[in-house]
């Protein structure tokens, strides 16, 4: 088994191989292509100065050693990987063991219309919604592309709910399983993390095509690497207990530009199907709401309070009250409908 260090030495290698197989097949100096600037730290950032054509003429092991050296970067380019995306019709994924086709219908990376970037290194580098003032709302398409399928994570039973526990904010929600279960991804995606960190333990991160990211941690064991495309149901790692965990389970999250949404808002668990093709994603004081679109009314579900369905549904409870002739004190009732929009 490599050490680390060796590991370390084999990666830098391997970077280097891709540039010296770009260069050679577009007779370029890596100091005034750019690569080469962008290995200098003293660069604020990487400058790309690349011919297409050049990309064009590369065969199928050039341009995987090129995406290759992509994925050591903290930032992708998107213009290069758009040549790339152009250059070949069947683009091979970092993952040597899988091989990707069929990228026609989406552009770069999964979602590249609503993030600036691929990060790799850090779990969730996006807020910006929630820093903007006002009202701000964004529709996603969950069957965007013609990737409609959805699947469970793992079919077993829900142990913590998302939302406050024990004063800390849950942002997702437990299935209780055995260290060993296959975990599958909910949806088609790309995968832009797999690795441990901290007290997610073995964790794996998915950006899908719909614009939201789901989140699978604890996990024993990864089965897929970072930029291998993933199909709904396919199989990213093994139940367990890694991290800051008491005992085997999957603590699973979906998040929008890395602002967590309570699954439950667009997933029901207990059908293994989504609640709409549509979702409105909407910035309040207290986080994401997240609610099918041109939802008007809401049936009461056991446990619910007017304070929660108005959070839910980006409203307030002066509202929801208004609304539905509704004063003082209110006792709901489950499979009551109310209305949450005019």
């Amino acid at each position: 088994m490599l050490r680390k260090k060796h590991k370390t030495v084999l990666r830098t290698l391997l970077v280097l191989y891709a540039i010296v197989f770009y260069c050679s097949v577009s007779n370029a100096n890596p100091l005034n292509s750019g690569i080469g600037d962008s290995l200098n730290p003293e660069s604020p950032k990487p400058v790309f100065n690349l011919q297409t054509n050049s990309i064009q003429s590369m065969n199928k092991a050039q341009l995987t050693l090129l995406v290759d050296y992509l994925f050591e970067m903290d930032t992708i380019p998107f213009d290069l990987v758009n040549n790339i995306n152009a250059a070949i019709s069947n683009l091979v994924c970092v993952d040597s063991k899988k091989e990707v086709s069929g990228l026609s219908d989406i552009t770069s990376f999964p979602s590249a219309d609503f993030y600036t970037g691929w990060e790799i290194n850090n779990l969730f580098p996006e807020k910006d919604m929630l820093k903007l003032k006002g009202d701000t709302s964004v529709t996603l398409n969950l069957q965007a592309f013609g990737h409609n399928n959805y699947i469970n994570p793992f079919n077993g039973t829900i142990t913590s709910n998302f939302g406050w526990r024990d004063s800390v904010q849950h942002k997702g929600i437990d299935f209780d399983l055995n260290k060993g279960d296959k975990v599958v991804s909910a949806f088609d995606g790309m995968v832009r993390i797999a690795k441990r960190y901290g007290g997610f333990g073995n964790v794996v991160i998915i950006r899908h095509y719909n614009g939201l990211e789901t989140v699978y941690a604890h996990l024993s064991k990864l089965k897929v690497k970072p930029g291998q495309l993933i199909s709904a149901g396919e199989l990213i790692g093994l139940g367990g207990s890694t991290g800051h965990s008491t005992g085997s389970h999957l603590h699973f999250e979906v998040r929008f530009k890395g602002v967590p949404v309570n699954p439950k808002y667009l997933i029901s668990f207990a059908d293994g199907k989504l609640l709409c093709e549509e979702l409105v994603i909407k910035k309040t004081k207290w986080g994401l709401a997240a609610f099918p679109k041109d939802e008007k009314q809401y049936t009461i579900e056991k446990g619910d309070t007017i304070f929660e369905i108005a959070k839910r549904f980006g409203t307030t409870t002066a509202s929801i009250k208004e609304m539905n002739g509704l004063t003082g004190r209110v006792r709901l009732i489950a499979g009551q409908t109310i209305n949450v929009a005019q």
